[in-house]
């Protein structure tokens, strides 16, 4: 179990004090992430309209902004490993904060798509250093709270969808609410950006040369002449890490293919299936994103208490029943019981993850969390898709309950997020 820093230490620590406000300025980060991508996803309708843009445009338009991200995501992780994550952060928010008010003012399509892609390029940009900054306070503060920040991101999400669709009520176009969001956060910049940390800046060999001296034969096997032949047997750590990262990217693709879908086929399923009418229809993303916002704040605590194994079986286990209930519901309250358990149970498994790409031996924390980050971006991008594609042969309660699979799948492989000895 991690030990545990009492809020009173810290006040009474002086050198505890910047360690504080670091980690303030990362789950600031992280608010503003949220808030950020959530004025745009409100005022999609609007940029749809003032371009005139049909729906398989829009959709189109839609897939440049992800594909932004998923090619910033690994060339993040990279500068983050060679100038630290901080400078990144600071590039990034400055592309995210340019990009976001740059969109409404374009001219035409191309110069509309060339926008949305350096918008998305910004996000994944920033989604990855302040991550790598988030493990590096999780380390040493050497406490779990990579959960509780990860809530911040969805608290700015929700706050920010409020806000947005209150502007768009006010009748305030989108130029200028993206105008005005942009200069408001932009003054929040330097003081968030000047308490990051500086974090290990790492060179071409020193993470591969570290764990291999750790890992030399122990005396008592020179005396029996193995040491040679134990040496060449043990596994190479930059190929063990490679794996393990592998494998995390496969559950953060299982567990954002269902937050992906939670998103995009919570509303429709309700509608089709139940007969909802479509606004008590959005309480169920609704409810799913509340409960996955209240259930990070509680994923430290409960990490701490199981260990990230046993914490990612429980909970993946938790979405598994979520997702049986909402594909055999008849009834919309017996549905939004398991919309509940679908954002509790994923709540936590995707900052598990991340903090697991952080303790792994001879691979450096921005470049684990990068693949990890971009493996999980498809599963967000490919799952809904995907479902759809599947409920036009069988029914769209089938299709979704291949879910299922997914947190089976996360079942069998949680083992991978076991801390490594380094």
């Amino acid at each position: 179990m991690a030990n545990v820093i009492h809020p009173a230490q810290m006040i009474r620590t002086p050198a505890a004090m910047p360690l504080n406000a670091s980690l303030w300025a990362v789950r600031a980060l992280f608010c503003l992430n949220g808030f950020l991508y959530a004025t745009w996803a409100t005022r999609i309708p609007a940029i749809q309209s003032q371009f005139q843009l049909s729906n398989g445009t829009l959709g189109l338009a839609l897939m440049v902004v992800a594909a932004g991200a998923v090619v910033a995501m690994p060339c993040a992780g990279w500068l983050c490993s060679r100038v630290g994550s901080r400078r990144i952060a600071a590039i990034s928010l400055a592309i995210y904060l340019i990009g976001l008010p740059t969109i409404p003012l374009m001219p035409g399509l191309v110069t509309l798509i060339a926008a949305l892609f350096i918008f998305g390029v910004g996000h994944g940009m920033l989604d990855v250093s302040m991550n790598v900054q988030a493990l590096e306070v999780e380390r040493r503060m050497n406490q779990q709270i990579n959960s509780s920040i990860h809530a911040l991101w969805s608290i700015g999400g929700l706050a920010g969808a409020l806000a947005g669709s209150l502007i768009a009520i006010s009748g305030v176009n989108v130029q200028w609410h993206f105008i005005l969001v942009t200069a408001a956060f932009a003054t929040a910049t330097q003081p968030i950006i000047s308490r990051l940390l500086h974090d290990r800046v790492e060179n071409d060999h020193a993470a591969n040369d570290k764990p291999l001296r750790r890992s030399n034969p122990t005396t008592a096997n020179d005396r029996h002449g193995n040491a040679a032949s134990q040496q060449t047997s043990l596994p190479h750590p930059g190929r063990a890490s490679r794996n393990a990262t592998l494998v995390l990217g496969v559950i953060a693709f299982c567990v954002m293919a269902g937050e992906g879908a939670m998103a995009d086929w919570s509303a429709v399923l309700l509608h089709q299936t139940l007969g909802i009418g479509e606004g008590i229809a959005a309480m169920g993303y609704a409810t799913f994103a509340i409960a996955m916002a209240m259930g990070r704040f509680a994923g430290d605590r409960f990490s701490a208490w199981l260990g990230p194994v046993k914490q990612v079986r429980v909970c993946a286990l938790i979405a598994l029943i979520g997702v049986l209930i909402v594909v055999t519901s008849h009834h919309v309250v017996v549905a939004l019981i398991g919309f509940t358990l679908i954002g509790a149970g994923l709540a936590t498994i995707v900052p598990a993850v991340f903090s697991a790409c952080g303790k792994l031996p001879g691979s450096s924390p921005g470049v684990a969390l990068a693949t990890v980050s971009t493996i999980g971006y498809f599963g967000f991008l490919l799952g809904p898709p995907l479902i759809g594609l599947l409920s036009e042969w069988v029914s769209l309660r089938v299709a979704l309950s291949s879910l299922a699979g997914t947190m089976l799948v996360t079942i069998a492989l949680a083992s991978a997020t076991r801390p490594h000895r380094q």
